[in-house]
């Protein structure tokens, strides 16, 4: 059996994320065409299929329904590259608008403030399931992890021209890039490290050259979270491990050695792990995890 993927599960994962209050900004009202033969999304106008007829309809409920507008003003830009017509885009803007609907779930991010462009970039989540941001690079303490990107492909609209393709985000700043997740997952990034590997009993290699993150929720709860990606495409997922579910771990006698966790079976997937073996990049990330456990395993 394999690992269970990351779900909006209200008992182990920190959501629904608390109202607060909206705030919309002025640069989300504009309107009118981006400028030909500048732009990616004027020589294919919007086909009526199902999924066209679909998007358009969730872009409208991103304006008309929804209960909160989260403004991220960027301290620098970030960067949107993606891929259409066989051609390669990048586009950059200064702001980004996270909208939710009524009920707390995501709905579409809006991108403004581009050089030259008036009609903002729309990028809508499909899935009910919570939309992971996933770094691409694993995090040194030097050398920050910048670009996320999506697992799945995304639905992008501007203007009347929808379609759907592979996007990622580079951040020119950490704590923009950090915001931008914390937003998405509606939790607090309380630890980030790059791992070279992490493994349970049993079970072989779970991931390799990848990031753990740390999140904890509006309701205090924290969990791991690591992507397992896995030779076989049917186990490529999200892992979150509640830390609440960690019964022990050995940090190791030397640096270079991995981290040993000794999980208590509350879940069909912890008892399967039993054991995690995790590996860091760099020692100095090994010691501050092991700290992190000790203040916070009761």
């Amino acid at each position: 059996m394999g690992l269970s993927g990351l779900q909006n599960d209200p008992e182990d994962w920190p959501l629904p994320l608390s109202r607060r209050e909206s705030t919309l900004s002025s640069s989300t009202q504009s309107s009118g065409q981006i400028s030909p033969g500048t732009s990616p999304f004027t020589s294919h106008p919007l086909s009526r299929t199902a999924s066209s007829v679909g998007s358009r309809s969730r872009e409208a409920s991103c304006y008309s329904l929804h209960e909160e507008v989260i403004h991220i003003p960027l301290n620098n830009h970030v960067t949107i590259t993606f891929v259409r017509s066989n051609k390669l885009f990048k586009l950059r803007y200064t702001y980004i608008d996270v909208r939710k609907d009524t009920t707390g779930s995501l709905r579409c991010l809006e991108l403004g403030g581009g050089p030259g462009q008036q009609t903002p970039l729309i990028h809508t989540f499909n899935e009910s399931k919570i939309p992971v941001p996933h770094l691409e690079h694993p995090k040194r303490p030097n050398e920050p992890s910048l670009r996320i990107s999506f697992m799945e492909e995304q639905t992008v609209q501007s203007a009347q021209t929808v379609f759907t393709t592979q996007l990622s985000y580079r951040f020119e700043e950490e704590r923009d890039c950090v915001q931008f997740q914390e937003i998405i997952l509606a939790s607090k990034l309380v630890f980030l490290a790059g791992i070279a590997e992490a493994k349970s009993k049993g079970r072989g290699e779970e991931c390799i050259s990848q990031n753990l993150r740390i999140l904890r929720g509006p309701n205090g709860k924290q969990i791991m979270l690591f992507f397992a990606n896995s030779q076989r495409k049917d186990l490529k997922r999200y892992v979150k491990v509640p830390v609440n579910c960690i019964d022990s771990f050995n940090p190791g006698k030397k640096p270079g050695r991995p981290v040993v966790i000794q999980l208590q079976p509350n879940f069909d997937i912890l008892t399967q792990m039993k054991t995690l073996q995790i590996q860091f990049l760099d020692d100095t990330d090994r010691i501050a995890f092991c700290q992190f456990l000790s203040d916070h395993i009761k």
